[in-house]
């Protein structure tokens, strides 16, 4: 055995302790203080804004926000329990295609869904032009649910499938059929019971997911007079230069604040249940062996077809069309929106873009990592919770804290963008990371120690080599988020820090029908490309299930 020199232990516990430190700073930084800054100055004007909030149009915000995300977080959990059943439960022919289909709108930014809606089923949409239809109360509350239900879908999809491979192994449901119950009858009596936890869980986590949303009220409620509590703190934050207004801003971010956290502590315990059911043996399959039992199948494809194929095909459409009102044929089609997308006043935000996902997936990847290492420690836990509130904590809200935190020395700036960013999207980070070194045999360390290798020499020589796929794909996740994040950069956004997603947002507000739809392509399509390949061997949707 080799014994390890003083000094060099010596030095190894500096090293630890720089980088612990070196974390405590991120976590103060990013963290802490934002939103230590939001509470601190909504206690100290509290009075002021108690009155502001006493206002119809605050009231009426919150409760449009709680009656969407009940109204979310029951379909999306209904939708997503048929769903896992169909692609876990049924020996179908194409699963795999269909377990893709279903994840596709966790790819396709909301507020790109909610402008491709627009284009397919609101008046003078694909719809209307082509069979006189089109989808009454789009824009107001009905289209707010269903548009931010289908981007919830896939989360809730994949924590249900997590739950059926766990609580809900197929041995109870064999052994009902072989008793004579019909599947509909085994799945009512036994497995939908043994989901309860999870499904209980995944209603509330669709619930945080609808509070967050910002794009879609503002593309589809902003019409109607509709709004919600993400576009009130907008409004108010445009009308900051009103103590009245900013007061109000504040008060309702941290009340966003206390909202997420209650629910993520029960998604948290409610979730968990699963990991704890009955088990067997055998791993999950297919109950239903009858292949002729397709038409649940074709009834999900249509679907799929309905709210994310074909919203995307009318977006794609009406990109390629010369002008508003022009039907979308061949004969009408050009490039020309896609030439002036890619042209000089919207070169510099795509790039803006592409910079802030990069160098956000980077620091995200790197302070994920930072966190892993001291896993066994006590500070393990802590970490979690506190980057995982961040992640659930409305973008919007996240938002002020950080404008009230480093706004006056960074105001206008891509740097004050990024502190969000990260902020928001370190629980990505470090939930790719501490998955895939968990899954790690700890022999492989201690075979490299053991050689005389020093902790960093191994980590580089022999644990790295192991991880580069997996972080590669959690870099690559990390960019994907930021590169359509939309909330954080409308309220945090100056002269000349103007990001894609913004820019859509306020070509889409003045109408501008072919430019905002040639961005929302730009925007999407790349995404799509390069996530798809992900989906297929659920890279992507692995942090959501917390397997890394």
């Amino acid at each position: 055995m080799q014994i390890t020199p003083p000094s060099s232990a010596g030095r190894s516990r500096w090293g630890a302790f720089a980088l612990a430190l070196l974390l405590f700073g991120g976590l103060v930084l990013l963290i802490l203080r934002p939103v230590g800054e939001l509470f601190s100055v909504a206690l100290s004007e509290l009075g002021t804004a108690r009155n502001a909030l006493d206002q119809a149009t605050a009231g009426n915000a919150a409760l449009n926000s709680l009656v969407i995300a009940v109204a979310v977080g029951l379909i999306a959990s209904a939708v997503g329990l048929f769903a896992a059943l169909l692609t876990e439960r049924g020996n179908l022919m194409g699963r795999r295609a269909l377990r893709i289909g279903i994840l596709l709108p966790l790819i396709v930014p909301p507020f790109v869904s909610a402008l491709a809606w627009s284009r397919v089923y609101g008046p003078s949409g694909l719809t209307d032009d082509l069979v006189g239809w089109s989808l009454p109360g789009l824009f107001g509350p009905l289209g707010i649910i269903l548009v931010i239900a289908v981007n919830a879908l896939p989360i809730a999809y994949l924590i249900i499938v997590g739950a059926l491979n766990s609580s809900a192994t197929p041995d109870l449901e064999r052994a009902a059929r072989a008793s004579g119950a019909s599947s509909w009858r085994a799945s009512v009596s036994i497995t939908i019971p043994l989901l309860f936890p999870a499904l209980a869980g995944t209603a509330i986590l669709t619930m945080v997911v609808a509070l967050n949303s910002f794009g879609v009220p503002a593309i589809l409620g902003t019409p109607a007079r509709f709004s919600t509590v993400t576009t009130r703190i907008y409004q108010d934050l445009a009308r900051s230069a009103q103590p009245e207004a900013f007061n109000r801003a504040v008060v309702l971010a941290c009340g966003l604040v206390v909202v997420a956290f209650l629910l993520m502590a029960a998604t948290e315990g409610l979730v968990g249940v699963h990991s704890n059911g009955p088990r067997t043996a055998e791993a999950a399959g297919p109950v239903v062996q009858d292949r002729r039992r397709s038409r649940p199948a074709v009834l999900a494809w249509v679907v799929i077809a309905l709210v994310t194929v074909l919203p995307l095909l009318a977006i794609t459409l009406v990109a390629l069309t010369k002008a508003v009102g022009l039907a979308p044929v061949p004969a009408n089609w050009t490039l020309e929106n896609f030439t002036e997308a890619l042209g000089g006043r919207f070169l510099a935000p795509l790039g803006r873009s592409v910079l802030l996902a990069a160098a956000s997936a980077t620091i995200a990847l790197f302070l994920g990592g930072l966190a892993t290492l001291i896993a066994s420690r006590r500070l393990s836990r802590a970490v979690s919770l506190l980057v995982g509130i961040a992640f659930a904590v409305p973008g919007s809200t996240l938002a002020v804290g950080v404008l009230l935190a480093y706004g006056p020395a960074l105001r206008d700036t891509l740097l004050l963008i990024l502190i969000a960013y990260v902020a928001k999207l370190w629980a990505i980070g470090h939930r790719s990371v501490a998955g895939s070194v968990h899954g790690l045999s700890r022999e492989l360390g201690w075979a490299a120690r053991a050689a005389g290798a020093s902790s960093l020499v191994a980590l580089r020589t022999v644990l790295l080599p192991i991880l580069r796929p997996a972080l590669f794909g959690g870099w690559l996740l990390v960019f994907l988020f930021a590169f359509h994040e939309l909330t954080m950069s409308s309220l945090l956004y100056g002269p000349g820090t103007d990001t894609l997603a913004v820019v859509i947002l306020n070509l889409q507000q003045v109408g501008d029908v072919g430019a905002s739809s040639a961005l929302a392509v730009i925007l999407t399509v790349p995404i799509l490309v390069v996530a798809i390949p992900l989906l297929a061997t659920r890279r992507l949707s692995a942090w959501t299930l917390g397997q890394g």
